[in-house]
């Protein structure tokens, strides 16, 4: 998590709470400190989702890039959902995971496999045809 999204994430907090405060206070808890309640529970569940879903991908080795330069831990995740993780290398080529299959990002959009990871958790290339 960055500096900016904790700071993003203790604002909507703050004006969760300043909302349900001030619209408890004029029309009771009822209409007031449950909604913003509600909603608070749903910022910090898709705080945690999101955690989860990051440090998943962020745990697992990735090869070296294509070109030999970055190592494991020099990649920085882009985007992850359940599935898939998108990183890119300090050289600035994008690669994404997907289960044991580590693909290139092609500039047309288009995936290129790149390395598989065996069961012994030894990444190999993948054979050209």
């Amino acid at each position: 998590m960055t500096l900016i999204e904790l700071l993003i994430f203790l604002l909507l907090c703050a004006g969760l709470g300043f909302l349900g405060h001030l619209f408890s206070a004029r029309w009771g808890w009822l209409l007031g400190g449950i909604p913003a309640a509600v909603g608070l529970v749903a910022l910090m569940v898709g705080s945690w989702v999101s955690l989860i879903r990051e440090s998943k991908h962020s745990l697992r080795s990735r090869p070296p890039c294509q070109t030999g330069k970055c190592t494991a831990r020099q990649y920085v995740l882009v985007e992850a959902t359940k599935e898939k993780a998108i990183f890119r290398c300090r050289c600035g080529d994008l690669y994404s995971s997907e289960g044991n299959t580590f693909s290139s990002l092609l500039p047309d959009n288009s995936v290129r496999p790149y390395m598989v990871r065996h069961p012994s958790n030894v990444w190999k290339p993948v054979e050209r045809v």
